[in-house]
């Protein structure tokens, strides 16, 4: 059997749906492998995804394995570490760049494509400015809060920019669930999952939705 057979054959299932050089033409970069992140990283490494710069300065605790992709014995590793070893068992060629510290932008690879997985406005603000001021090739933004989700794809065009940039409201007018109200595993997933299509839409050159907002409670779909 040839040596390369099992790559060849491991994304046999989607050959006829996804170009797999343009998926990994450029490097990717998440920040924030929480709730969306964690998720995101292994659908991106399953989609064929080989180079990825991972930043997280948080650790994995009891409290996020009912939404986040981690299992009991990881709890107290670096979420970093643990979305590392995993997409290196997914393949063994991935390349994974860990920074377990809060976001620089100076992190972020040169034509990185970004994905903003991140819990704060401040920092979310912050990722889209610098994405307006660096050479990075797209912006993903993925939110959730309990059964609901918004995704943003952030391209260099007016209409993009203005749709994302609007919606950053300052931190202080952030709706404050309560503890018991704040996440769910498959508006998780969902997100997850929205994000990496758009991806692949962007990649393949299939004109991706500038922002996605789905309400799960009542099956909504907002464009």
């Amino acid at each position: 059997m040839p040596a390369d057979t099992g790559t060849n054959e491991r994304h046999l299932r989607n050959a006829s749906i996804i170009d797999q050089d343009r998926i990994n033409r450029f490097p990717v970069c998440i920040v924030g492998v929480g709730a969306i992140g964690s998720h995101l990283a292994e659908i991106l490494a399953k989609l064929g995804v080989q180079e990825f710069t991972l930043i997280d300065f948080d650790e994995v605790d009891t409290v996020n394995l009912g939404v986040q992709g981690f299992y009991e014995q990881e709890v107290g590793l670096s979420k970093v570490d643990a979305v590392s070893h995993r997409l290196q068992s997914i393949c063994k060629n991935v390349e994974v760049t860990e920074n377990t510290s809060e976001y620089a932008p100076g992190l972020v690879p040169s034509q990185s494509v970004v994905f903003s997985c991140v819990d704060s406005m401040k920092t979310r603000r912050q990722i889209f400015r610098h994405f307006c001021e660096k050479d990075w090739s797209v912006l993903f933004d993925g939110r959730m809060a309990a059964e609901s989700l918004r995704v943003f794809c952030v391209e260099r065009d007016p209409e993009f920019l203005s749709i994302c940039r609007d919606s950053l409201f300052p931190e202080h007018e952030s709706y404050r669930e309560a503890c018991t109200a704040r996440a769910t595993i498959y508006s998780a997933m969902m997100a997850a999952g929205i994000l990496c299509a758009q991806f692949k839409k962007w990649a393949m050159r299939q004109m991706p939705e500038p922002h996605i907002h789905f309400d799960l409670f009542g099956m909504d779909l907002f464009r």
